[in-house]
């Protein structure tokens, strides 16, 4: 008996709509449970300022571990519970610039919102003038104070401390560039092909850049984006690619968030401790390595879930769970091949992209393997790529999640 073939429909076509959605007038209907309408009570610049606090009491901690005294004892000649005079503050100026900086850029973004928010629908010279107090009244002595309170400290850091240790500030922007290298060679990417262009000159160096200071990828509004039910295997796995991006886009702002305040808080302070006196004598602070790596494994780990949460409410994650079972996934099976005999059940027919696929049917890629259709509980159909990874692995976390 000849395998079972499944004809697919060719891309301009409608394919074939699964039992379980129901249509109405040409529009795929929703087959998911309604969900109550959550509002957004914390706002990014609250919680920026939340984590800020956070990371300070950590610091806080941190130096109160290093540099506390004996007050306590009866014979004990500190009167205070720090050692202050061991504490450099400019160092604690950089760290403190530097855990504040992602509030100075939501207050950055913040002021541009509400200017923007005033000066619409108002007249041009209105404009003008909210655009000369946002930048001459805010911004630009708001960063001048900043970068120059830094750049002051610093220097002064550079002065007291070896060049070794200096080099420990460059870590975050290290971190950082590993963390982000796709969205870093894909802006040089587009930096060389835009310098491309302009040598060749069919742009004006304007142009270059303008479209060099876009804005990088940003994370989807979820006030302003739906999931929409489509029996389109195509669309499906477009709105997955794009969920999973924005996915991975919220994951690594949360890993360096983690990282970068427990290292700025905890980690840092211990290897600037002064090495000499004030009369220029070497002396050494005792600190535990093993104690000091517990604590900046509690403070990254509480910093990268408090970021985690902000960055996934539920809505969202109802949002993948969604998309997740429009998606399905697939198994790899051990099953005949094409053209061989065997029952219609078990004979492979050749995977197809634009063909959505009943759960339990099996299919052949060109290189042989073959792979069993497995659907979620509610839409008993399946879209993903059988040889994708990403699919499966988004398909699989969010049915254990949700």
């Amino acid at each position: 008996m000849p395998p079972r073939r499944r004809v697919p429909a060719p891309p301009p076509q409608a394919p074939s709509v699964p039992a379980s959605i129901p249509r109405a007038s040409g529009v795929t209907l929703s087959v998911h449970p309604i969900w109550p309408d959550i509002q957004f009570t914390q706002g990014e610049l609250f919680f920026e300022c939340t984590l800020f606090l956070y990371s300070v009491l950590a610091l806080f901690l941190q130096y109160l571990n290093i540099y506390k005294t004996l007050w306590w004892l009866p014979k004990s000649y500190w009167h205070y519970s720090l050692k202050f005079h061991l504490i450099n503050p400019y160092f604690l100026s950089c760290v403190g610039l530097l855990l504040g900086w992602r509030v100075t850029v939501c207050f950055w973004k913040t002021i541009t919102e509400v200017i923007a928010t005033i000066s619409a629908n108002q007249s041009q010279f209105i404009q003008s003038s909210l655009m000369i107090v946002e930048y001459a009244a805010i911004k630009t002595p708001v960063m001048t104070l900043i970068i120059t309170s830094f750049l002051f400290s610093f220097n002064r850091v550079c002065h007291d401390f070896p060049s070794r240790s200096v080099l420990w500030f460059l870590f975050p922007i290290l971190f950082y560039a590993f963390i982000f290298r796709s969205e870093i060679i894909g802006w040089l990417g587009r930096f060389r092909e835009q310098i491309g262009k302009w040598r060749r000159r069919e742009i004006e160096f304007s142009d270059v850049c303008e479209r060099l200071s876009e804005s990088p990828p940003a994370q989807i509004d979820l006030e302003s984006v739906l999931h929409m039910c489509s029996d389109s295997p195509a669309q499906i796995r477009e709105e997955i690619q794009v969920l999973i991006d924005d996915l991975v886009l919220r994951v690594k702002k949360s890993i360096f968030a983690g990282v970068s305040t427990a290292f700025l808080s905890i980690m840092l302070p211990c290897i600037f401790v002064p090495f000499k006196t004030s009369q220029g004598i070497p002396q050494k602070i005792l600190i535990n390595e093993v104690w000091e790596c517990q604590l900046a494994i509690v403070v990254g780990l509480t910093a990268f879930s408090l970021y985690v949460a902000y960055l996934s409410p539920l809505n969202y994650l109802d949002l993948l769970h969604r998309a997740a079972i429009h998606l399905g996934s697939w198994h790899q099976i051990e099953g005949p091949r094409i053209g061989h005999t065997g029952s219609m059940s078990s004979a492979p027919t050749p995977w197809s992209e634009f063909c959505l696929y009943n759960d339990g049917e099996t299919v052949q890629m060109p290189d042989g393997r073959c792979y069993r259709a497995k659907s979620s509980n509610s839409i008993r159909t399946v879209a993903a790529h059988p040889e994708s990874s990403r699919h499966n692995t988004f398909f699989c976390s969010e049915n254990r999640t949700i």
